[in-house]
């Protein structure tokens, strides 16, 4: 798969697939790679995007201005109105798979040794 191909598969993954999450190097104060996740909405018959942290439901996001052919580019305002905008290239997206929590079921069944809290 060339570039370009690849690109389009990233585009089209962004666009549709609900809560997708992906990084794209940024890390944050600590170190950590920071998460994101798309969120699409409908506004007037039109979708409307933006991006925001993954893991903070009041953190920073911006909008969505367009997704280009070869990055996605972001806006937001500040308090005094000022634009400030961004790009992200779609070969620095790299998604991230969903954790899935393994559940004992030795703690679901009641009566068994071990297996009430103490």
């Amino acid at each position: 798969m060339n570039k370009k191909d690849k690109n389009i598969v990233v585009r089209e993954k962004l666009m549709t697939q609900k809560d997708v999450v992906f990084t794209c190097g940024i890390k944050d104060v600590l170190g950590r790679i920071q998460e994101y996740k798309v969120h699409g909405h409908e506004v007037t018959d039109e979708m409307s995007y933006c991006i925001v942290e993954n893991d903070n439901l009041f953190g920073k996001s911006m909008n969505v201005q367009k997704f280009g052919p070869t990055c996605v580019t972001l806006y937001t305002f500040d308090m005094l109105n000022n634009k400030t905008t961004g790009k992200i290239k779609y070969e620095d997206i790299k998604f991230v798979e969903p954790k899935v929590e393994e559940s004992n079921s030795l703690k679901k069944l009641p009566g068994f040794l071990g297996t009430e809290k103490g």
